[in-house]
């Protein structure tokens, strides 16, 4: 059954599950996570299927885009100078356009 915390209604995470959201949060992969946290990766998986399951995400991604959302995650966006070239291993090197 799906907790909610009775202030503002968002899922209650445990402090484990909080972390690893973070951690799934800044691109980490469940190998990258376990190594970070010292416990298994199939314990990892467990915990973000926990986490997902209780944002009643679709994915990952959606798991994340509802935390940040819900207000439970906040992320820091470092921005590039501005009119500095930005390289991209895609596409090349980006240009500001005048």
């Amino acid at each position: 059954m799906l907790k909610l915390d009775d202030i503002d209604s968002q899922p209650c995470l445990t402090n484990r599950e909080q972390e690893i959201l973070e951690l799934v949060a800044i691109g980490l992969s469940a190998k990258e996570v376990a190594l970070e946290v010292d416990i298994a990766p199939r314990t990892v998986e467990r915990h973000i299927e926990n986490v997902r399951l209780k944002f009643r995400a679709r994915n990952r991604t959606h798991m994340v885009t509802c935390a940040v959302l819900s207000g439970m995650l906040l992320l820091e966006a470092t921005l590039p100078e501005p009119h500095k070239e930005i390289p991209d291993p895609t596409f090349g090197p980006l240009r500001v356009v005048k």
